[in-house]
């Protein structure tokens, strides 16, 4: 969206020919400034993804001015569930272009889980053979490069060492029973199965995680890490207390030349990892923070009170254009947990318009006035061609 203060730097007036002044890293990698005159439009940007911004806003502006924008968070993503509804290659592409319109810049997929595998590694064929629905190395490549395009890294995500039962169920001595056959979790919530501290269940885990990095080739993976029971865990053959053992699995994953990200919950993670925070709780003072709370930034939750949504929680338009995240932080990000939503058209009506708040808020743009923030909605949600849902005042 454009936001507010683009209108107050623009006037009525007619526009020149466009032309590309070299850039300016003073801008920073993604800002860019537009000075628009009755002559020409001069198009200067900090470095490739500023340039594509800025033809981006070129496109939906109307008039003369001059125009400077740089985004406050330099990680600004969507969480998509891939793994309890499979979302289709298709939907996937649709999903980066409209990141790509309101100026995101990652795509956090969430490929595992209980309820489903949905990437095929070659070494592990049946991970995806007793899960269905999945993606191909191609479509992975085409995804990936899709994206690319489009300035939005693809941030992979093997969820490690709990909400593993999809893979338990392919390969059952990944689990702390290796004799029982467990099938793929088929409801809602958290299985209590885990994987093993068994050192052939961190192989498997490095086996994964080396092809994911080869077949994503952006800077992060993720490795997952919340929600993690710890019932099985219960007199290991290690001698960790159950509470100590998901902290020694995440550490054991070593992933060359990619920064891991895990779910932070208020305990010690991967050395060096980024730690994605979820629970309402304080920073880590020692690591770099994408900033995720569920109480601000989860669009699972129901739109308004009334509604449908996970947990019985509320999250409004008005709730997600007020955030506030804090400064010294890499980014923020938004999810879309599946559990409720089967289908595209549902994780569109529940993105929307939602989603458009929180693309300000994580560009910087968001401000006091929520009615303007309103007025320039419906326009812009016309244009999306989007299943959005109704906008609540």
């Amino acid at each position: 969206m454009i936001p507010k203060a683009h209108h107050q730097d623009l006037s009525p007036g007619r526009r020149g020919e466009v032309r590309h002044e070299p850039d300016d890293p003073g801008l920073g990698p993604e800002g860019y400034r537009l000075t628009i005159t009755p002559e020409h439009t001069l198009v200067t940007a900090g470095g490739p993804a500023g340039r594509f911004y800025a033809l981006g806003t070129l496109a939906r502006t109307t008039g003369i001015g001059t125009i400077e924008d740089r985004p406050r968070y330099g990680w600004r993503g969507v969480m998509l569930d891939v793994a309890r509804h499979f979302m289709p290659k298709e939907f996937v592409l649709k999903l980066i272009d409209l990141l790509a319109v309101h100026r995101m810049n990652v795509l956090h997929l969430h490929l595992t889980d209980d309820q489903g595998w949905r990437l095929h590694v070659e070494r592990y064929p049946r991970l995806t053979e007793v899960s269905g629905e999945h993606y191909t190395h191609d479509d992975i490549r085409e995804i990936v490069a899709y994206a690319a395009e489009r300035f939005v890294t693809i941030v992979p995500e093997i969820e490690m060492p709990g909400h593993a039962q999809a893979a338990i169920a392919a390969y059952p001595w990944l689990g702390n029973d290796p004799a029982r056959q467990l099938p793929v979790w088929d409801v809602p919530g958290i299985s209590k199965h885990v994987f093993s501290l068994d050192e052939r269940t961190i192989a498997f885990c490095q086996d994964v995680l080396d092809e994911v990095s080869e077949l994503f080739p952006g800077p992060y993976v993720h490795i997952g890490g919340d929600e993690c029971p710890t019932e099985e865990w219960e007199g290991n053959p290690r001698g960790l207390e159950p509470g100590q053992a998901r902290g020694w699995f995440l550490s054991r994953l070593k992933v060359p030349g990619k920064r891991l990200v895990y779910w932070y919950e208020r305990d010690d993670g991967p050395p060096g990892a980024a730690a994605m925070v979820w629970l309402e709780e304080s920073l880590p003072g020692d690591r770099e923070v994408i900033y995720a709370p569920h109480e601000r930034t989860y669009l699972d939750y129901a739109p308004w009170p009334g509604e449908p949504g996970a947990n019985g929680r509320v999250l409004t338009l008005r709730q997600v254009y007020g955030f506030e995240p804090p400064d010294g932080i890499l980014g923020v990000q938004c999810q879309l947990w599946t559990e409720y939503m089967p289908d595209p058209e549902a994780v569109e009506r529940m993105a929307f318009p939602r989603l458009c708040a929180f693309a300000e808020v994580a560009w910087g743009s968001a401000g006091d006035d929520y009615t303007d923030f309103l007025r320039r909605l419906p326009s812009h949600l016309a244009r999306l061609g989007v299943a959005s849902g109704a906008v609540m005042p």
